[in-house]
């Protein structure tokens, strides 16, 4: 699986933090995560979906920088994005 950069919020708090996605990859693995969900995973985050499992929400980081006091419903460029980060509480 390509390494991929990636934003992450711990469920509960505002605080998001940047990894990549053998860094997080490992974390799933040890949370329980199985190689079939961690490929799924993968596959969903590359898409460009907002995705929550083991109490994280991961997005894929865009290459622009993403001030602390950005909306992170403006991370996708559609209104179905948008709606997907408002729904999840980002």
């Amino acid at each position: 699986m390509e390494n991929i950069a990636l934003l992450v919020s711990l469920e509960g708090t505002s605080k998001r933090v940047t990894t990549d996605w053998r860094s997080l990859a490992a974390t799933l693995k040890q949370r329980g995560l199985g190689d079939c969900a961690l490929q799924q995973l993968h596959i969903e985050l590359l898409a460009g979906l907002i995705v929550s499992t083991r109490g994280l929400t991961l997005c894929k980081k865009l290459s622009l920088p993403i001030h602390d006091d950005m909306d992170w419903h403006l991370l996708g460029t559609s209104h179905a994005a948008a709606e997907q980060a408002t729904m999840a509480g980002l």
